[in-house]
């Protein structure tokens, strides 16, 4: 966690001005302001600053002078698209407002069944209710495929055993039930929608499993440095599950002794991009195998830069 007395970023900008109007509008208050830009990589002093004057409590500080961070966008993109410097990107809100024990959104409450700080780890309920998620599992039915991963050599898409899932993608905003989906879970992240991947369907077979695996790319590898120009790392990943399978199909993280169960309607949201531009690698996480019936999950992978497909 940013330490106070830590010297950090002391410039304003577009981008974080807006971060903040959003935020407030959704509720959030000075205290989960502040602490979110703290992680975030800003100075103490001016985060308060900046967040009160936000809120009307006070006239805009100056902006100090030292130089603004660069805020990466492609070529005519408005800047509302892009993130707040100093990497708030990295720091993915995923706090709801203090002293609250769950999110809201248009009048749905989102109640934090359980969190976890280091790595971040969050456990939703009610994050989508039992028509949308049997909505999401019709419309993916008809495009199922067998699902890849990437080759971390080459960039392409391969079949391993270690996935053994069909999946189905679908571009951003491509339904009215997506687009509600993805406006949601912007909301929570605090990441536009722009910096999310097409939402995937995944359906898991009895015995299907997604063995040990990291959603961040290797940047050492030459096949995963490709993925890094549409979009930049991925930041963050939420799993929704669609069904409540009878046995199996948890979300195991190993490396922190982690289970979540399957349940319909809830979410695992888990960040691993940190404020220090490090990835935690306790984000380590497998799909275990499905022991009776079948599983179906929503995934929705968050960058760092608004994402493109690489068409």
């Amino acid at each position: 966690m940013t330490r106070e007395s830590r010297a950090g970023y002391r410039a304003t900008s577009p981008e974080l001005e807006l971060w903040l109007k959003r935020h407030i509008e959704q509720g959030f208050d000075a205290e989960s302001l502040v602490l979110s830009m703290l992680r975030s990589g800003y100075d103490a002093t001016f985060a308060r600053d900046t967040v009160n004057a936000a809120l009307g409590h006070r006239p805009p500080p100056r902006q100090a002078p030292a130089p603004a961070p660069v805020v990466t966008r492609r070529a005519g993109q408005p800047a509302a698209s892009a993130v707040p410097a100093a990497g708030a990107v990295a720091a993915a809100a995923s706090t709801p407002a203090a002293g609250s024990n769950a999110f809201r959104h248009e009048g749905r409450e989102m109640p934090i069944l359980f969190a976890l700080e280091a790595p971040r780890i969050l456990l939703l309920q009610n994050l989508l209710d039992g028509t949308e998620c049997d909505a999401l599992i019709s419309l993916a039915r008809d495009r199922l495929q067998r699902s890849p991963v990437v080759n971390p050599d080459t960039g392409d898409e391969n079949l391993i055993d270690a996935r053994t899932s069909m999946g189905a993608m679908f571009q951003v905003g491509e339904h009215a039930l997506i687009q509600q989906i993805e406006a949601r879970i912007a909301a929570i992240t605090g990441l536009p929608v722009e910096h999310g991947e097409g939402l995937q369907i995944l359906n898991y077979k009895p015995g299907g499993e997604y063995q040990p695996h990291f959603d961040f790319f290797n940047p050492q590898r030459p096949g995963e440095a490709r993925q890094l120009r549409v979009g930049g790392q991925r930041v963050a990943t939420l799993v929704i599950y669609l069904n409540s399978p009878p046995a199996g199909g948890a979300t195991a993280f190993p490396r922190v002794g982690l289970e979540v169960a399957p349940v319909k309607g809830n979410a695992v949201f888990f960040r691993y991009k940190q404020p220090d531009g490090t990835l935690d690698d306790r984000t380590l996480h497998a799909g275990l195998p499905v022991a009776s019936g079948e599983k179906w999950i929503a995934t929705k992978w968050l960058r760092e830069h608004p994402y493109r497909s690489r068409g």
